[in-house]
């Protein structure tokens, strides 16, 4: 793996360069490297809005990848979810994107300051170091050890064979980036302002969000190193954190450029009718079905299948809302209670054309902090039940909000899905899908669900599930927290593929680095135990139980539903 930086030259400068005069006889000086001019007049405002556009909205979680899988929210339709092998996405994109151009941001914004004798770029410096730290935490989280202290290093310090870094170190830097970039933010010095897609450049907002990134890095940690997350929790306040909407680190998709808008409304828009939706998982439906929990029908459709028309099913008129199983590579039968569209997709709400994309909202700060509580991590149990409802409460509002914003879009996408659909028939399916406050009113005053009972663990499991439906559809932080704690509960049918249905604990490094980096692969191999597969546990995954089975199991039939 190459960690140079190549700096990141924009369309215009690069067609500029293309455009100069090529004779022969000026073949040294166009030969000669520009590497210092481009860098005095590189924009870096630019290159942060580009890093922002991909984390933000074209790289971001839409719940559409394979790791939706193994977090309980949605089951990918042709994919084969305990087959091995590499994964190289996050991987490629925090070096070949993220890192390198981040880092780049960091030392040209540095260099300025050096030479001009000024701290006009101090703003710069910090937000870049958060979204930095915010990347690699993302890769670590993903593959474990990997190359951090050695990697996109500035040219005349390029790593050609870096080292991969133990995650318990990465995260120890982690944590001192995200300290030292809060305690660099100051109001007395400007920002990226509009460049700045997420916040405009709103230091406060800025400094909430590295807070609350340590949160949630904080409570990762916590069952292999419990004064760590302890000594990254003790001194964040709620007024330190994300801790109200108006604060929520979200972007809407843009209805201008198609890169930037909401690539399932893309897809809808090229395809139309013949796009086939992603189907929810049981895990997720069945928590949200089983309590009557209002936003069922803001997330799912229900089963298209009306009625089974099968001997002996008289008495099923219809499937409602029905969840499926994690079925892998499993026998037929397993799969045929589950065909003929029996079970639900998500909804059309989520193909809307301006949809709100996310990196951390309100509601993840309050179940942390629930989480941290009832386990003496910070505060005391006795109050886990408060920051509980409070983001349930959050994430209520988020859900309700959500549907106000897309009901004037989903005419559009309705007949997409649906061409000929009247105008009634439009009308009555937006109100189906209504949800209102006097619902979310009934849900949080007398759904048991809103009171946390029982044992230590069974309010912890509580406490994940609420925050599984809250994250949806950012599957990989839901996947980070079902390896953490083994909720929320999932269902497996009998896998004969290469993990016999045990779940992915990470994923392998990319097979090029044992060849480009082959002897760092190797003592990296070494390190893990020889073995590069998607079983192994990364450092902070070191619950002794982890995995907690699904008390149901996978219907089995001897053929398909009949219509």
């Amino acid at each position: 793996m190459k960690t140079h930086i190549r700096l990141k030259i924009f369309a215009v400068l690069s067609l500029a360069f293309l455009m100069m005069n090529s004779c022969t006889d000026e073949f040294i000086e166009i030969n000669t490297s520009r590497d210092l001019l481009l860098e005095d007049e590189v924009n870096v405002d630019m290159m942060f809005t580009r890093v922002m556009a991909y984390i933000c909205i074209i790289s971001n979680d839409d719940g559409m990848g394979t790791i939706g899988n193994y977090s309980g929210m949605s089951v990918s339709g042709g994919n084969r979810p305990f087959q091995d092998g590499e994964a190289s996405g996050v991987w490629s994109i925090t070096y070949g994107n993220y890192g390198r151009n981040l880092s780049d941001i960091i030392r040209i914004c540095q260099e300025r300051d050096a030479k001009e004798g000024t701290n006009e770029n101090v703003n710069k410096i910090a937000i870049a170091r958060i979204m930095k730290a915010w990347a690699f935490a993302k890769c670590t989280d993903t593959y474990g050890n990997i190359p951090y202290f050695e990697s996109c290093l500035p040219i005349k310090d390029a790593v050609y064979q870096p080292k991969y870094d133990s995650q318990k170190d990465i995260y120890t830097d982690l944590f001192k980036e995200l300290k030292e970039a809060v305690a660099q933010l100051t109001s007395s010095e400007g920002s990226y302002g509009k460049a700045d897609v997420l916040y405009r450049g709103d230091v406060e907002k800025w400094r909430k969000f590295a807070n609350s990134i340590r949160l949630r890095l904080a409570l990762r940690v916590r069952y292999v190193d419990p004064a760590m997350a302890k000594a990254n929790m003790s001194d964040l306040s709620e007024a330190d954190l994300i801790a109200s909407r108006s604060d929520d680190a979200v972007i809407n998709t843009n209805s201008q450029y198609t890169e930037f808008m909401n690539p399932q409304w893309s897809d809808l828009v090229e395809r139309g009718e013949i796009v086939v939706k992603r189907v929810i998982g049981k895990t997720m439906l069945d928590i949200l079905n089983n309590n009557n929990d209002p936003r069922t029908k803001i997330f799912a459709d229900t089963a298209k299948a009306d009625w089974p028309g099968t001997p002996g099913y008289e008495d099923i008129k219809n499937f409602g809302y029905r969840g499926l199983p994690l079925l892998g590579q499993c026998p037929v039968q397993q799969k045929y209670p589950y065909g003929e569209e029996s079970v639900s997709r998500w909804s059309d709400l989520l193909w809307v054309e301006k949809i709100e994309m996310s990196l951390y909202k309100a509601s993840e700060t309050y179940f942390t902090l629930a989480e941290a509580a009832l386990f003496g991590i910070k505060g005391s149990p006795a109050d886990a039940q408060s920051f509980y409802k409070k983001g349930l409460e959050i994430a209520m509002a988020h859900t309700k909000e959500f549907y106000g914003s897309c009901v004037p879009q989903l005419p559009a996408v309705i007949r997409l899905f649906r061409p000929g659909s009247t105008d009634a028939e439009i009308a009555e399916q937006i109100a189906a899908k209504e949800i209102t406050q006097a619902q979310i009113d009934d849900f949080l005053a007398n759904a048991p669900v809103v009171t946390l009972t029982g044992s230590e663990e069974e309010k912890l499991e509580q406490i994940i599930n609420q925050k599984m439906v809250a994250l949806f559809p950012n599957e990989y932080e839901g996947w980070a927290d079902y390896r953490r704690t083994g909720y929320p509960r999932i269902l497996v049918g009998d896998d004969a593929d290469d993990l016999h249905g045990k779940m992915p604990r990470r994923m392998p490094w990319p097979t090029n680095e044992q060849t480009i980096n082959g002897d760092q692969y190797n003592a990296a191999l070494s390190a893990i135990g020889g073995v590069d597969n998607r079983t192994i546990r990364i450092w902070w995954d070191a619950n002794p139980n982890p995995i907690h089975k699904h008390p149901g199991t996978v219907e089995w039939r001897e053929q398909t539903w009949l219509k």
